[in-house]
């Protein structure tokens, strides 16, 4: 039996202070018959990366490999709602893999889609993975596909545009900001409603004094 083609590779060893990668950054992206693709390797490079093509030519399929690849669920896209339809038609099998940067060596994630029951198998560096394992890693990472100031489907634009200040702020902190920055936002915003509530309680002892 064939090794499958993301078993052959190995992750890549490096030093964190020879790559111009940051930590997380997404290195490769490999497709085997997923959408439109019978199979497709994408390098993205280090800083602004733009996929440019007709329509048709499998630009949202590379977008959609990263989010389902990254753990993101078929409904982010606002399309199917199976990830069994992202196998290329005719096929009963695809495969994702995302390769992100990590010193002294990357880590690979691999997806399996099966067609049947719609299915999927997860590894983490070719070892066998279950689907809260990769959700963890990726939130290690800080990645959130579905946060839209940071992964937005073409889909999803109009969702976006009706974000409040206030959601929009909160989507921020979420995607750039430390874990803690959105925790402490949450606190103050409970101190500030309990402010509120004494100061009612107050006004309301004062009125019956």
């Amino acid at each position: 039996m064939a090794a499958a083609p993301w078993e052959k590779g190995k992750a890549v060893k490096h030093s964190e202070s020879e790559s111009p990668f940051v930590l997380g950054s997404i290195v490769r992206i490999f497709m085997e018959n997923f959408l439109t693709y019978t199979a497709c390797e994408v390098h993205p490079g280090p800083n602004l990366n733009l996929v440019v093509g007709a329509n048709g030519t499998g630009k949202s399929s590379i977008v959609c490999a990263i989010c389902l690849g990254l753990g993101g669920k078929p409904a982010f896209f606002g399309r199917a709602d199976k990830v069994g339809l992202f196998v290329k038609q005719g096929c009963m099998k695809g495969i994702v893999e995302i390769e992100l940067f990590k010193s002294p060596e990357n880590i690979l994630i691999p997806r399996e889609i099966y067609v049947e029951n719609n299915a999927s198998v997860w590894f983490i560096n070719r070892k066998p993975a279950t689907l809260k394992t990769v959700e963890e890693q990726i939130a290690a990472l800080n990645f959130q596909v579905d946060n839209l100031c940071q992964f937005l489907p073409q889909d999803k634009v109009g969702e976006f545009a009706k974000l409040s200040k206030t959601e929009l702020l909160e989507a921020t902190e979420k995607s750039i900001g430390s874990p803690e920055m959105y925790q402490f936002h949450c606190e103050l915003k409970n101190f500030i409603e309990k402010e509120r509530e004494l100061e009612n309680l107050c006004r309301e002892n004062e009125a019956e004094g």
